[in-house]
């Protein structure tokens, strides 16, 4: 008998489409200013129902962390249903982008981050 391996083919990776991208910081105060709004009393129950480290987003909610966490933020940004993907933009540097899934999605972001600086 011959054994026939079961490969599943794996999508392409396709080049992200960087004009629906924002920028690590524009990223950063968009998640801490919709953690705010959760209040001091529903943020852990936030961090439990998204299995988040509470210690880890008291840091990024209070801009306390050392250095930048795309990876965490990135995660966050999920979990406030903003979905994004993650890239180094410029290649070679250690600037960070989030690249959201289309147009309508950017511009509801925009809008929303629009609103949040409002309040401040």
């Amino acid at each position: 008998m011959i054994k026939e391996e079961c490969r599943q083919e794996a999508a392409p990776l396709t080049l992200p489409d960087l004009r629906l991208s924002v920028s690590y910081e524009d990223a950063l105060h968009y998640a801490q200013a919709r953690l705010k709004m959760l209040g001091s009393g529903n943020l852990k129950s936030f961090c439990d129902a998204q299995q988040l480290t509470y210690t880890n987003v008291v840091g990024l909610k209070n801009n306390t962390l050392k250095g930048p966490q795309p990876r965490f933020l990135h995660r966050l940004l999920g979990s406030l249903a903003m979905p994004t993907g993650l890239l180094q933009y410029p290649p070679g540097s250690k600037t960070h982008r989030f690249v959201l899934s289309s147009a309508e999605a950017l511009a509801a972001f925009q809008e929303q981050l629009t609103f949040l600086k409002g309040y401040e």
